[in-house]
């Protein structure tokens, strides 16, 4: 990876604490870690709508941190979206499927057979991205516990109890360790954001050090490299807006953990 150019693309307000978000027809669909919402903004005439995601009522958005569902990753995949919610805390264990309805499911059971089956107990288990394959669902453990567990867990798709954990190794940012925060995969290779936060905590914040972009050949965990992006954000998603010329433009939207209802997104470009 070189010629990395990180640039301002737009703000759009109205989300707060954007975790992810994935960009289709010229529209970029956004989740927030403390909302109900699936968010939709139409980059033709710069106008956000939203998707309710939970009909039981209460809160929707800015959520408080211990009732919040935490929906930290989000994946398109057969005309649908799936929302995936961390499993940091026992009320964070729902995936969300919507194409015209909402269909939820409780992962609780699934989330628990990993972390037994791989010794990544609670403290440590924090899902912050997903990549779905033809026939695997692979998810990004954030380590920014005690143990910092970086990881990747791939689940059969037909069958949940076939399953594998690769740990990684990520790079320090001013001696504060690197974490995933959201990864996808073009063509034959995964690109990844990981996050230096200063805290060993999978539900408090800390001070950011900067973001690194990663990339490795699906199949070659040996392939990996890095290379830190520029500035001291915290990119929490990722998406592939296009690639023309042998250069890739993603979109990153950035959390900052702070009170604005605005959502920050810029345009990162490599080449490919």
């Amino acid at each position: 990876m070189k010629n990395l150019i990180l640039d301002f693309f737009l703000t759009i307000s109205g989300i707060s604490a954007a975790s992810g978000l994935v960009y289709q027809n010229n529209h970029l669909y956004l989740i927030a870690d403390n909302s109900q919402y699936l968010y939709d903004f139409s980059l033709d005439n710069r106008q956000l709508s939203k998707i309710q995601l939970d009909k039981t009522g209460g809160d929707l958005e800015n959520m408080a941190k211990a009732k919040k569902p935490d929906f930290e990753a989000i994946a398109f995949d057969q005309n649908q979206f799936y929302i995936y919610g961390s499993g940091s805390t026992v009320n964070r264990n729902i995936r969300l499927t919507y194409q015209k309805e909402v269909h939820k499911e409780d992962l609780s059971k699934v989330y628990q057979d990993l972390q037994q089956k791989f010794q990544v107990d609670q403290d440590n288990f924090n899902i912050e991205g997903v990549i779905h394959t033809n026939d695997e669902i692979w998810l990004f453990n954030r380590g920014n516990g005690q143990k910092t567990q970086n990881g990747i867990f791939k689940i059969n798709k037909l069958n949940h109890e076939e399953s594998s954990f690769n740990a990684i190794t990520l790079p320090l940012i001013d001696q504060v360790q690197t974490a995933f925060t959201d990864a996808i995969l073009v063509d034959d290779n995964v690109y990844f954001i990981a996050a230096a936060e200063a805290s060993n905590s999978t539900y408090l914040d800390g001070e950011i050090a900067g973001t690194v972009l990663g990339k490795f050949k699906r199949n070659d965990l040996k392939s990996l490299e890095t290379i830190r992006i520029p500035g001291k954000h915290k990119f929490e998603g990722i998406t592939l807006k296009e690639k023309i010329n042998g250069k890739l433009t993603f979109l990153l939207c950035e959390d900052r953990d702070d009170e604005k209802t605005e959502t920050v997104i810029y345009s990162l470009m490599i080449d490919q």
